[in-house]
């Protein structure tokens, strides 16, 4: 119960924030904007079914190694940042999302569920926000480097404690201060399902932060066999 709470939590959040932004377009007669929030605020509802889906199948991470299917993460992390933009900017933080613009087609593939990938790196940018100053700014970013893809979530928020630092992925540690939650509480699960996703998929997460400058979480994950795949790229820069 503790689990399906926290993963629903991120969502319905972002799709309650949505509802309200559907609700200020119709009252302001903004129809056409309307129109294509109520889209987006359709295919919110599809994202939360697919979390349901997922929490039921997941348990034990069985689905994982029942559907391992070709995901480009690259589109999961672009698909996170335009779903949860609306939730970021009322509570005055930027979501900047960033892949590799010139990576040949399947270099930032993986092998996996899609479904808890997506979940992992929804839980990863909620923890970002949810420590983010106002004003700030969370950086999502996928990159190639050799055989592996990596994914990094990279806030300029409160930063954790050095003390804290080895202890951040276990189940129910809790962290302090939170930012901008505004009231909600933190059980210290959602890191610890995250560690669990990756580890599930044969990757590795790691976490460095400096207190008061910000953290940054990030995801190794082998990369998927690809005979386009000719040349190895770094992250972007803007």
């Amino acid at each position: 119960v503790a689990d399906a709470s926290h993963e629903l939590r991120a969502p319905l959040t972002v799709l309650h924030t949505r509802a309200q932004v559907l609700a200020q377009r119709l009252d302001s007669g903004h129809l056409t904007a309307a129109a294509t929030d109520a889209g987006a605020l359709v295919a919110d509802t599809r994202v939360l079914a697919d979390i349901v889906d997922g929490l039921l199948a997941s348990a034990s991470m069985a689905e994982v190694g029942s559907e391992m299917t070709r995901v480009d993460l690259s589109a999961v992390a672009h698909s996170i940042c335009v779903r949860m933009t609306a939730y970021a900017e009322s509570i005055g933080v930027r979501i900047n999302c960033e892949g590799n613009a010139d990576h040949n087609p399947g270099s930032l593939d993986v092998l996996g569920s899609e479904v808890s990938l997506e979940r992992a790196l929804t839980a990863l940018v909620d923890n970002a926000l949810s420590h983010e100053k106002v004003g700030g700014t969370v950086d999502l970013r996928v990159w190639r480097d050799g055989q592996q893809v990596i994914a990094a979530v990279a806030d300029d928020g409160e930063g954790i404690d050095k003390a804290a630092l080895p202890h951040v992925f276990d189940r129910f540690a809790r962290g302090e201060g939170h930012t901008t939650r505004a009231g909600r509480p933190s059980y210290g699960i959602g890191l610890s399902l995250v560690r669990e996703i990756v580890q599930a998929h044969g990757g590795d997460i790691r976490v460095s932060s400096t207190l008061g400058q910000g953290a940054t979480f990030t995801i190794s994950l082998p990369a998927a066999p690809a005979s386009a795949v000719s040349r190895q790229t770094g992250p972007s820069s803007r």
